[in-house]
């Protein structure tokens, strides 16, 4: 290897170590520790704003299980759930979710995060 080549793959593995820690240092956010929570902040990032059912459908979650991760995303400010005054087919208003920009700014990052490693 060459001079040069050495130093270019020194550069290249301090940028993928410096991705890799901020990566790192993002998935240790107790809001990242799921891959469902991460699917649902994905899913919103994109559409902004879904209802239960929704959500339920793209991640394949059952009620009790995307409600705990609603509650805890809406706990830690990355989502707004709201109910709306039409009611579903039960009788029970209409749950709709909303990505928050504490929400949507973490999700960007933690895009740029990963598109930064090149893979």
């Amino acid at each position: 290897m060459s001079d040069e080549e050495e130093r270019n793959h020194d550069i290249d593995m301090t940028v993928t170590d410096e991705a890799i820690r901020s990566l790192r240092e993002q998935l240790e956010d107790s809001t990242f520790k799921s891959s469902a929570r991460i699917l649902i902040l994905v899913l919103l990032a994109l559409a902004r704003k879904m209802s239960s059912v929704q959500l339920r459908a793209l991640t394949g979650l059952g009620k009790g299980s995307l409600e705990n991760h609603l509650d805890k995303l809406e706990s830690f400010g990355w989502v707004k759930i709201s109910y709306a005054k039409s009611m579903g087919a039960r009788g029970v208003p209409r749950q709709t979710v909303e990505i928050t920009e504490k929400g949507l700014e973490g999700c960007r990052e933690l895009l740029r995060s990963i598109k930064s490693l090149n893979v």
